[in-house]
């Protein structure tokens, strides 16, 4: 019989709670461990935070170095930021004591393209800790990259592809509403996006795992942010959207290659966008078209891609790793 998955819970958000839940009715996983930095977590039993109705034995840490040293564990499900690298030190003190560990850190899921350097030092500390870490998540993780690379392998040529994602905000978690700036007037959206602050995280990322999935060295990158303006008043579980404020966001990136615009990739994210769903359309002999009518829901479709990932992450050989390199993704049953 194969022995379980001992997997340690770093971060109880949203997404960290929900993919603790689904590890809870895994056969061959078992929560051994859980951490987080809200004190009004800390020292809780886990089952209470996640709302199980039992109590687990497993008591909620604030110190992660403690717990991976005290705690006899196989991988980590890492839910704790956005950026690759703030997660960094996160990641290493994480392979240090020789744990696997898939992420929902959106640039973590190709961080060679910003951060080759830091990339590469995890990489090598992965190998020599016999470790494996992958970013992964519903998007970017598998929408908009993982599902339409391997509608590629049914191509004989492949000219182009085009990507289009929309997704309807107020069916979402607070944290996603207001993160692509819904209630906001048009000035602020436009000063905190060029801070970075209001954006989807991960976009470009997507782009350039499947250029570099398809051997396309691309010779331009570029990714645009614009906001979506309400025309009537749109009501969530969370906030009101004013007619003439932002609604959320539509964001693009697009590759050229040899001249070519050969990868375009647009994200409709708003309260209240009409007809959600997922569109790959892909030029080439033949050419293919696949819509996911409503779309893939993210705040279940991302715990899953993590939890899923966990059997592939922890037989495969060491090193950073990205969608392409674990092997076909599939349910963990």
């Amino acid at each position: 019989m194969t022995k379980p998955i001992r997997v340690i819970q770093f971060g109880l958000g949203a997404i960290g709670c929900a993919a603790a839940r689904l590890v809870l009715g895994k056969r061959h996983m078992q929560l051994v461990g859980a951490v987080d930095r809200d004190p009004k977590l800390i020292g809780h039993d886990l089952g209470e935070v996640l709302g199980a109705g039992r109590s687990l034995g497993v008591t909620v840490s604030g110190k992660p170095a403690v717990l991976f040293g005290q705690t006899p564990a196989d991988a980590v499900i890492h839910c704790a930021t956005s950026s690759f690298l703030e997660a960094y030190e996160q990641f290493v003190e994480i392979v240090r004591a020789g744990l696997h560990c898939v992420s929902s850190c959106e640039e973590a899921m190709f961080p060679y393209y910003r951060y080759r350097d830091l990339a590469g030092r995890l990489d090598d500390l992965c190998i020599k800790r016999r470790c494996a870490v992958v970013g992964t998540g519903v998007n970017p993780g598998f929408v908009m990259d993982t599902l339409a690379l391997v509608l590629t392998a049914a191509c004989q040529r492949l000219d182009s592809i085009r990507v289009l994602r929309v997704v309807d905000a107020a069916t979402r978690r607070e944290a996603l509403q207001r993160k692509v700036g819904a209630g906001l007037s048009e000035d602020e959206f436009h000063r905190l996006a060029q801070d970075k602050k209001i954006r989807h995280v991960g976009l470009t990322e997507s782009l350039v795992f499947l250029a570099d999935a398809l051997g396309w060295s691309l010779d331009e990158v570029n990714e645009d942010v614009a906001p979506v303006i309400a025309n009537k008043q749109v009501k969530t579980q969370f906030l009101a959207v004013k007619p003439g404020c932002v609604a959320g966001v539509r964001q693009f990136a697009h590759g050229v290659w040899q001249g070519r615009d050969v990868l375009r990739l647009e994200l409709q994210m708003y309260v209240g966008a009409p007809q959600p769903r997922d569109e790959i359309e892909i030029s080439g002999e033949p050419p293919l078209k696949l819509v996911v009518e409503g779309g893939v829901a993210g705040d279940s479709a991302t715990p899953a891609l993590l939890v899923n990932t966990l059997p592939l992450l922890v037989e495969a050989r060491p090193g950073l790793h990205t969608m392409r390199t674990l092997g076909l993704p599939r349910i963990a049953l």
